[in-house]
């Protein structure tokens, strides 16, 4: 099994998702889902992206097997949790915690 098979296989485990149903939820055959487990074939660029898209995975860690946060860099821990959890909110929760943080900031700056 190659890295990146071995790598996508513990995303889907994690998920607890068999191949058939972790294969439909990024668009591929079970079959190819298994050629690409077991490190006979490669991931295609649409296949990692959806990945990526549908399970959060850093692409870098998924490509490589070393986690760069796709380049972030953070100032402290706190930026750096507020970041990983913003980005799996929905869009109605993104616009309302962004509300909150500039009220927040709109308040500091008056006292």
């Amino acid at each position: 099994m190659n890295e990146i098979g071995y790598r996508i296989k513990c995303i889907r485990k994690e998920n607890k998702q068999n191949q058939s149903q972790f294969a439909k939820s990024i668009g591929i055959s079970q079959g190819n889902l298994s050629e690409i487990e077991k490190g006979n074939s490669n991931p295609s660029a649409e296949t990692l992206i959806s990945i990526r898209t549908q399970y959060n995975v850093n692409l870098n860690w998924l490509l490589t097997g070393v986690d760069s946060n796709d380049g972030d860099t953070y100032d402290d821990y706190y930026e750096e949790k507020l970041i990983e959890v913003f980005r799996n909110l929905n869009d109605y929760d993104k616009r309302e915690i962004i509300e909150i943080a500039l009220l927040k900031a709109r308040l500091r700056t008056t006292d």
